[in-house]
């Protein structure tokens, strides 16, 4: 039986105002109850105190290092998760309300943030945080996903240059937003093998798209609709053999219907799977990458 592989990652560890130590600690029991092997961003530096992940309150180094000894993959989530500090996030992006002012800025400033985001300034941004998230964790650091999924090219070379196993920085799936906007009636996008392709010349390395985040502050009212689109996209990440990458925010999963959306999630994945014949592998993405990796 063919195996087909679904990534479950996490976004926004550390980040002040998005991840409470509590419900990082409930998210890892959560997943290691499904037996769901994670992936998880981490910021590096807290960007109002500047102060690196290790000295803000509770003991993150201590629960990572414990989560990764139980087969849970680590990965960097730029440096202190400022919108521009490698790249410009995508209109999907800068169009949500709460971005109105980012959107301006980097209209504005477009020329003077492409000579901002040269190689040279996101190697040392990108050597800068994994070497704080190395020295305190004691494990490398192979993975990356931007902030906001923030992208130029500067930045895709710097990650090849520095010797990342794998990307996460784009997205397949941008109805997600939509659906963040109330635009139910938006129909999902096609996903297709091309299209990846496509995305996966900007990296040299193993670029692993996300699909998007589908439980982001989930209402009753959007489950039925968000499921519908996660299906969708499972479905046709399986038809192209693309590994099916998704995504949850710390606090956010645990402020609407995200862990029971989980939940029906993973059994779908795995009932589906095996209706068509694959073997569908919850894997960290540092395995994923090893194994689609020629």
């Amino acid at each position: 039986m063919k195996k087909f592989f679904f990534g479950m990652s996490v976004d926004d560890v550390t980040l002040a105002h998005w991840c409470k130590v509590e419900n990082f600690r409930k998210l890892i029991d959560f997943l290691d109850l499904e037996k769901i092997p994670a992936t998880f961003f981490v910021v590096p530096v807290d960007e109002e105190s500047g102060k690196p992940f290790n000295q803000l309150p509770g003991d993150y180094a201590g629960i990572i290092r414990a989560a990764h000894e139980h087969g849970h993959a680590f990965a960097q989530h730029g440096l202190s998760h400022n919108r521009f500090e490698l790249g410009i996030p995508p209109d999907m992006i800068l169009d949500l309300p709460h971005e109105t002012e980012n959107k301006r800025f980097a209209r504005e400033n477009a020329d003077a943030l492409a000579r901002e985001h040269s190689t040279e300034n996101c190697r040392a941004r990108l050597r800068q945080g994994r070497g704080i998230l190395e020295n305190t964790l004691s494990f490398p650091i192979l993975g990356f996903r931007a902030p906001a999924l923030q992208e130029s090219p500067g930045m895709f070379q710097a990650l090849a240059e520095e010797g990342y196993r794998f990307d996460s920085s784009v997205c397949l799936q941008e109805t997600g937003w939509d659906y963040i906007l109330d635009r139910m009636e938006v129909p999902p996008r096609e996903i297709t093998r091309e299209r990846c392709q496509q995305l996966g010349s900007k990296f040299q390395g193993c670029l692993l798209p996300l699909t998007c985040d589908y439980t982001w502050y989930l209402t009753p009212e959007k489950y039925a609709a968000a499921m519908r689109l996660a299906q969708h996209d499972f479905r046709q990440c399986l038809a192209a053999d693309i590994p099916f990458i998704t995504a949850c925010h710390v606090d956010p999963v645990f402020q609407g219907e995200g862990i029971r959306f989980l939940h029906e999630l993973f059994e779908f994945a795995r009932t589906e799977g095996a209706r068509l014949g694959r073997e569908v592998c919850f894997e960290n993405m540092e395995t994923i990458a090893e194994q689609i990796t020629p």
